[in-house]
């Protein structure tokens, strides 16, 4: 009932932007590889700039579940250029680039790898803007672009990006914008050379983001500050033990024989719903062959893990934290100082860590290798 609620507050929001009823519907029932040959999240044409600007303000109220669909980015995007080129006076413009980058930003997020790739060439050319508001919001995405790229960064050279990611932060106000952001730099702390350096860079960074007015971003800040690296679990047995979302207990023993990932993940971590996509691809082709995964969320509101996980379509199970009063616990990231989200330990069948935060082709070569000593030929 509740996700007929949500389709019929869609349609209802998007009827009132001009959207036609037989363009939404199609929608809804589209599929991921059947798109409608238009966009329908695109502006009617002849829109005044006024109105353009109204269409702009609507979409950006509309649910976060409809603003991460497939064209939603680009509805907003195509409105924000129809209005720049009419060379508008200097407010409009801002209004119009900003609501560009931002829903580009949006829909990187949450794992538009298309809109990511808009989202960066667009900054690429706006870093030197005459807007002040626009340069540095072109700046902070490239920035981003750095951090979300430096898994690749040799340890000795993530100092210096870490101190320019915190002298950009200290100056700017932080919001849901930078929590992406802001999970990519403890990755990079997590990699730093050394521990004395990482526990003072986790203050750091855990006491500016504890300061923003965003609760997960100011939550994940108090987290983190306590200054504390996970040591390296490889050739450890990891013990995973708690309730799902549905409330059965899980015992990872139940997976004896199998190859397990442990994926430490939240809703509100842009990069952990961003390797989504690839880790189901991953878990289809090889869960026949003995390959299982576990999610261990750490979030707060799991009415929004669960609509989530339902719409995702997640295979696998999810296990929750628990409830201490009004506060969510999670014993197994504070068991294992997991700090850094999503965090990955890939376990073999004797149940002992094989790796940790392998993922994306060099998680299904160690996979392939894994499992090829066990496949039995077919008959």
């Amino acid at each position: 009932m509740r996700a007929n609620s949500r389709f019929l507050a869609a349609i209802g929001l998007l009827l009132s932007l001009g959207f036609s009823a037989a363009w939404l519907v199609a929608a809804e029932e589209t599929k991921e590889d059947k798109q409608p040959t238009e966009n329908v999240y695109a502006p009617k044409k002849g829109l005044s700039p006024a109105e353009l600007q109204k269409f702009i303000e609507r979409m950006q109220d509309a649910p976060a579940s409809l603003q991460e669909r497939p064209g939603f980015a680009d509805g907003i995007a195509a409105a924000a250029d129809r209005i720049l080129a009419g060379k508008p006076d200097r407010d409009v413009r801002r209004f119009a680039m900003l609501a560009k980058l931002d829903s580009l930003h949006a829909a990187g997020v949450a794992g538009n790898e298309e809109a990511d790739k808009k989202l960066f060439a667009s900054a690429a050319t706006l870093k030197g803007d005459p807007d002040s508001a626009i340069a540095k919001d072109a700046q902070l995405y490239l920035l981003e672009q750095k951090v979300l790229a430096a898994d690749t960064l040799e340890p000795a050279k993530l100092p210096p990006l870490l101190d320019e990611v915190k002298k950009t932060l200290a100056d700017d106000t932080l919001d849901t914008r930078h929590v992406r952001i802001a999970s990519a730099t403890v990755r990079m702390i997590n990699r730093a050379p050394d521990d004395e350096y990482a526990a003072k860079s986790y203050k750091e960074f855990g006491e500016l983001f504890s300061k923003s007015e965003d609760s997960e971003l100011s939550r994940y800040g108090k987290k983190i500050a306590k200054g504390s690296r996970p040591a390296t679990l490889v050739g450890k047995p990891l013990e995973i033990v708690g309730s799902t979302l549905e409330g059965d207990k899980f015992n990872i023993t139940q997976y004896k024989g199998k190859v397990v990932l442990v994926d430490f993940w939240a809703t509100w971590c842009g990069p952990c719903r961003a390797s989504l996509p690839g880790l189901m691809k991953t878990h289809a082709r090889f869960h026949d062959r003995g390959f299982e995964v576990v999610g261990v969320s750490l979030d707060d509101d799991l009415d929004k893990l669960g609509t989530f996980i339902s719409e995702a379509k997640l295979p696998w199970v999810n296990l929750t934290g628990e409830k201490d009063g009004e506060e969510m616990k999670f014993p197994l990231a504070e068991k294992y100082g997991v700090n850094a989200i999503p965090a990955m330990f890939l376990i073999g069948r004797d149940g002992k860590v094989i790796a940790q935060d392998l993922h994306g082709e060099d998680l299904d070569k160690k996979l392939e290798e894994l499992l090829a000593k066990s496949d039995t030929p077919k008959k």
